[in-house]
């Protein structure tokens, strides 16, 4: 995680990394890559169960204010020209949180086809919140031609060709068919709008919304 860098200082990042291994020597010579990448500012290793990690966020109140412009993209690599982008846009002073976030593993091991989320190959997911779409876009649009496809849940880019980065056309096809099955009238279309297929070009047999 990533924001603007502050005058005169340079950019610093913030990993969170997450080692299947309860032996201390394991997890330290795992992390020392990681710690040699640049010059480390603070660091700090914890040994805790899985079910702790995941439910760290639980009873808590959202005190998340505002409608922030989000962006979003799915990366197969992280290639020096992605870095020289994601830096620009850094230092543009429109954005104020960079992510990226490990994928790929197990998410890859799903069929394409066997749900809505079908750019499987991607081992990176990139995120940028900012302010202000129409500069939000500006910028974003320069790094799209890296990207393999996005996430919707962490989009707020509402163009219509954005349907077409999210899903492949089969996938499109099959979710539009679903729609015109479930919801011929349209009536859940905030937000990220599938339109319903034409009558007569679907067929439900052996779809999944999943």
């Amino acid at each position: 995680m990533m924001g603007p860098p502050r005058r005169g200082q340079p950019v610093v990042a913030q990993a969170m990394t997450m080692i299947a291994s309860g032996d201390p020597e394991t997890v330290v010579s795992r992390l020392q890559s990681l710690a040699e990448a640049a010059p480390l500012y603070d660091a700090s290793a914890v040994i805790m169960p899985y079910a702790s990690v995941m439910a760290n966020a639980q009873r808590t109140d959202h005190s998340g204010q505002g409608e922030p412009s989000a962006r979003s993209g799915l990366l197969r690599h992280l290639t020096p020209a992605f870095a020289a982008a994601a830096d620009r846009l850094l230092r543009s002073g429109a954005v104020y949180f960079f992510q990226i976030r490990s994928v790929g593993g197990a998410v890859a091991d799903v069929d394409p086809d066997a749900t809505a989320y079908a750019y499987r190959s991607a081992n990176f997911h990139v995120t940028a919140l900012g302010t202000g779409p129409e500069r939000m876009n500006a910028l974003w649009d320069a790094l799209r031609p890296h990207f393999e496809g996005l996430y919707l849940s962490f989009e707020t880019d509402l163009r219509p060709e954005r349907l077409n980065d999210a899903f492949p056309p089969r996938t499109l096809e099959r979710l539009r068919a679903l729609k015109a099955q479930y919801d011929p009238d349209n009536v859940f279309r905030d937000n990220f709008n599938i339109q319903p297929a034409p009558a007569g070009q679907w067929q439900p047999e052996g779809l999944s919304a999943r």
